[in-house]
């Protein structure tokens, strides 16, 4: 109304407005603080673009827009975390328990994804089969309580994971992750 692009506002609109913001400080529920709108893509892009969660996506062939997508969700998850901690809306041992979660699941996604490659598995089919348990745990459901269902955040926080070196995709993470660090720690 101060920009005068709507002449009032319903006492309906209000109420349900009023409504929303109310749910999302529920104990099962938690606000989204970090809206995509919010965020300087381009400049979050080349920020994040040496990250090990964005060399573990290429390690398994993620194309460019999918890859744009991670690290817009890495940063909105990372940055909400913190949002969320600095506010004391939720617990450290709530979200930590939430990354167990994560682990846990993709731990059994992943030796699912292991015992499913033939012994003599190209790295092609290491590939396929790295960015297929990815799409997998993207569609999960697992969320950090149970009616806040901003699935960015599940996503952002898996690529978290990942730039640790906790989870991977391609079923050799750990030996690229390996040689990713030897350059690194031969020059210190």
């Amino acid at each position: 109304m101060l920009r005068r692009r709507r002449p009032a506002i319903t006492v309906p609109e209000l109420a349900t407005q009023l409504d929303a913001i109310r749910d999302m400080f529920t104990a099962d529920n938690l606000p989204t603080v970090i809206e995509l709108a919010d965020v300087d893509k381009d400049a979050v892009l080349v920020n994040l673009a040496d990250r090990t969660f964005v060399k573990q996506m290429m390690w398994v062939g993620i194309g460019p827009v999918n890859l744009r997508a991670a690290v817009i969700d890495y940063y909105r998850a990372y940055s909400q975390t913190t949002t969320w901690l600095d506010r004391h809306i939720v617990g450290l041992s709530e979200l930590e328990r939430f990354e167990d979660n994560l682990r846990d699941e993709w731990e059994r996604a992943f030796e699912n994804m292991c015992e499913a490659l033939s012994a003599d598995a190209t790295n092609e089919d290491k590939q396929a089969a790295g960015k297929q348990l990815l799409q997998h745990l993207t569609e999960s459901t697992l969320t950090v309580r149970s009616r806040y269902t901003d699935q960015f955040y599940a996503r952002g926080k898996r690529h978290e994971l990942a730039d640790r070196g906790q989870v991977g995709w391609h079923p050799e993470f750990l030996k690229h992750l390996e040689e990713l660090l030897t350059p690194a720690a031969a020059t210190s």
